[in-house]
């Protein structure tokens, strides 16, 4: 029986004050509409975008480009790009911390976490890390970073008071994805047992690469390893309901797990890879990079409930849980598909 959590201290966005200062995941408020539609398709978002964070403050999208070591920054309403910040190297995965005001972006090729401002477009700071970094998930109670490394097979905590690795934990083979629950402080890693970056010409495979590392995060203990499925490339908690959702790429499904144990598989596209949850509205946004579309899950009812063609190798994916706005990034076909709610006429 699906899990439900109980959070009474939530309250509304009046009650809370404005968004940018208030957890997304203390943010409630009634479903919206079931149907999306993708309402623009942008060009200029540089050469091979892959995953993008959203200042909803500042109506900034920040957009990693893989190959080029440059984040491209939209106006997140209309599109135009504000600016070419080049930080160098590969970059992965994007993190907007809202209350904070950093923009944080996992360098795989220098081993690096680069840290922008993003109300001056500036670098910051730049952590080393070591090995190939590649997802990303912050905690803004306990100002620490979680930062999946592929290549060390473990996942780094960092501390960013300092700046610094504060502990390295030993996970499964390739872990890719990484997510924190804010409310319980606990971690999850998918192990996706694919290295890109081995000695050998071809990308290694891991069979064993199968599995979500859960972790303890006041400890920074292992507390359980739940297999899922083969290659899960992401993963996602969602603090309300203590569910967390994997994207499970050689399953072509999205994993629920609950009390640390899968209890459903909800099919999906093909090879799902990036997630984001818009949990004002009760929405997993699941990118099916093969299958050149996004699937949209009612989280309520573990359901799919829509799903739209977008462009070619959708590969990040974030979402404005004011406008219901999601930001699917294509990374074959250099640009970023915007689907919103339909609007019925009155």
């Amino acid at each position: 029986m699906r899990h439900q959590r109980i959070i009474p201290w939530i309250g509304s966005l009046t009650l809370l004050g404005p968004l940018w200062a208030t957890p997304v995941w203390a943010v409630t408020r009634s479903p919206g509409p079931t149907l999306y539609r993708v309402r623009a398709t942008w060009q200029d978002v540089g050469a091979t975008p892959h995953f993008a964070g959203l200042d909803i403050r500042l109506q900034k999208l920040f957009v990693s480009n893989l190959s080029q070591g440059t984040l491209t920054v939209l106006n997140a309403q209309s599109g135009v790009k504000e600016a070419t910040i080049r930080l160098g190297g590969t970059l992965h995965t994007v993190v907007v911390d809202q209350q904070n005001q950093r923009v944080y972006v996992t360098d795989i090729q220098r081993g690096l976490l680069d840290v922008v401002n993003p109300a001056t477009n500036r670098i910051i700071a730049r952590i080393s890390v070591g090995g190939h970094p590649h997802g990303l998930a912050v905690s803004q109670r306990l100002h620490e970073a979680a930062v999946s490394n592929i290549s060390l097979n473990a996942v780094e905590i960092i501390n960013l008071n300092t700046n610094r690795v504060m502990k390295t934990i030993p996970v499964g083979p390739n872990p890719w994805g990484v997510s924190i629950n804010p409310v319980t402080d606990t971690i999850y890693v998918a192990n996706t047992g694919i290295n890109p970056y081995a000695a050998s010409p071809a990308p290694t495979v891991n069979p064993a690469g199968n599995s979500v590392t859960i972790i303890n995060g006041r400890t920074l203990t292992v507390e359980k390893t739940v297999v899922v499925g083969p290659h899960p490339w992401n993963v996602l908690a969602d603090p309300v309901t203590d569910t967390t959702y994997v994207g499970v790429s050689g399953a072509h499904a999205v994993a629920v797990l609950a009390d640390q144990r899968v209890i459903q598989d909800i099919g999906v596209g093909q090879s799902p890879h990036g997630l984001a949850l818009d949990l004002a509205h009760h929405q997993l946004w699941v990118n099916n990079s093969a299958s050149n579309t996004v699937t949209l899950i009612n989280t309520q009812t573990n359901t799919v409930s829509q799903t739209l063609p977008v462009g070619v190798d959708p590969q990040g994916v974030t979402v404005n849980p004011v406008t219901q706005t999601a930001y699917v990034v294509n990374q074959g076909s250099d640009s970023v598909s915007v689907v919103a709610p339909v609007v019925k006429e009155k």
